[in-house]
């Protein structure tokens, strides 16, 4: 059973649910989000397995997931990216945090998001249950295809750009 730590509107901790009763109640919560890039440029993107509880089968821009009780964001980045993808030891970069919150197939979501990204083309290790390939896509490819995308994972995009340009 994976707990998490439930937030209030100003990323405040205010209890703690079963990961289930998180996405089943829509309540607010943590995630990390990392961009993957490679020396041109490029975001390592993800296809989800058709098992995920929040959009199966869609494209993600970023590593990364829900972080649990008591994790603090970068740590929970740095084992989402060894989990899904076997990278470990690169430098992360923070771009603090963002809230997103939306619905998607009649899923709502409410998430503060801690956002990094890293450079990495060494060999990759997907984890079986949550990635079923990935592909290498420019801005402009990931732009053009959007609507196969999950949602907060554009928002976590978007909001990579706006900052590293200052």
């Amino acid at each position: 059973m994976e707990w998490v730590d439930v937030v209030d509107e100003q990323d405040s901790v205010i209890g703690v649910a079963e990961r289930a009763r998180v996405r089943r109640e829509n309540l607010r919560h943590r995630a990390s989000y990392i961009l993957v890039l490679d020396e041109a440029g490029h975001v390592l993107v993800q296809r989800r397995t058709l098992g995920k509880d929040f959009c199966p089968g869609m494209l993600d821009a970023c590593a990364g997931g829900v972080v649990t009780q008591g994790e603090v964001m970068e740590p929970s980045a740095r084992r989402e990216l060894a989990e899904e993808l076997g990278i470990r030891d690169v430098p992360l970069q923070s771009f603090g945090t963002f809230y997103a919150e939306g619905e998607m197939d009649g899923k709502g979501y409410r998430v503060w998001g801690g956002l990094f990204s890293c450079h990495y083309q060494g060999p990759l290790q997907l984890q079986a249950e949550e990635v079923s390939e990935v592909y290498w896509m420019s801005l402009a490819e990931i732009a053009v295809r959007a609507a196969e995308f999950t949602p907060d994972s554009l928002l976590a995009i978007s909001t990579w750009q706006a900052r590293r340009q200052g």
